[in-house]
């Protein structure tokens, strides 16, 4: 009985993730440009410790992906903000120097005149430096993700190119994300990497809503309760037996 019962509580320590990874994404729920980045199975592996040659494990096996497919589009009207197409991520520079990439649109100029996110990373131009733009000029970004100044002062002012942002078709690499929510190329390590074949592209006055869903995550929640209730009723009957069988052995 044993076996059965370590099996099933090798599943409920593993549940504990999932249900780690849904408080987060619940807590997601209005992000701009969340990404979900867990897809997990519940596999089964043989213990092969001594004396535990017939046990089973079960444990989850994270794949860890970021999962780029779109998210809504919220209309601002605010030309700094930008929605990325397709599978464009946006290059940034977080607070470790490191380059990592992100859905999330939403750029402003910071108090050091630079070109950053409201979360504070710094969005980089097309050779990995940080972009600072003209003061007082009226800034926008066209589709192809050229920043563009016009000085307000002139009543005929032709805009001026300031620079072109980093922007990455990942359609062909596979993305992961980092401990302060940035991807970047699974398995190695954070920085650039070359652009796939599909042409980058954004859409200006947008911003890409959160991937994760209240109500499905919720569901999924309630499903992992009724999970680990379940489960929780199959460990006491296995002990139950358990103890019946040792029981009937004294017996006899």
């Amino acid at each position: 009985m044993d076996k059965g019962i370590y099996t099933a509580v090798g599943s409920i320590n593993a549940q504990r993730m999932q249900e780690t990874n849904a408080i987060h994404e619940l807590a997601n729920v209005s992000t701009v440009g969340f990404k979900k980045a867990y897809q997990i199975a519940l596999e089964s592996y043989r213990v092969d410790g001594d004396g535990f040659k017939t046990r089973f494990l079960a444990a989850n096996a994270p794949a860890g992906v970021v999962n780029l497919t779109p998210g809504s589009r919220i209309a601002t009207g605010n030309a700094m903000d930008i929605y990325m197409n397709g599978q464009t991520v946006l290059g940034v520079q977080n607070e470790d120097g490191q380059v990592g990439f992100t859905r999330r649109g939403d750029v402003r100029v910071n108090q050091n005149g630079e070109l950053a996110l409201v979360t504070g990373e710094l969005v980089l131009d097309d050779g990995g430096g940080a972009i600072v733009p003209p003061a007082d000029q009226i800034l926008s970004i066209s589709d192809e993700g050229v920043v563009y100044a016009v000085d307000p002062e002139q009543e005929v002012a032709e805009p001026q190119e300031v620079a072109r942002i980093m922007l990455r078709d990942a359609s062909g690499v596979s993305l992961e994300k980092m401990e302060d929510g940035l991807f970047k190329v699974l398995g190695q390590p954070a920085g650039d990497f070359e652009t796939g074949p599909n042409a980058v592209s954004i859409s200006s006055g947008q911003l890409e809503g959160s991937a994760a869903n209240a109500m499905e995550t919720m569901v999924q929640m309630m499903n992992g309760v009724r999970s680990f209730e379940l489960k929780m009723k199959l460990v006491k009957e296995l002990g139950d037996l358990g103890d019946s069988n040792n029981t009937l052995m004294r017996l006899s």
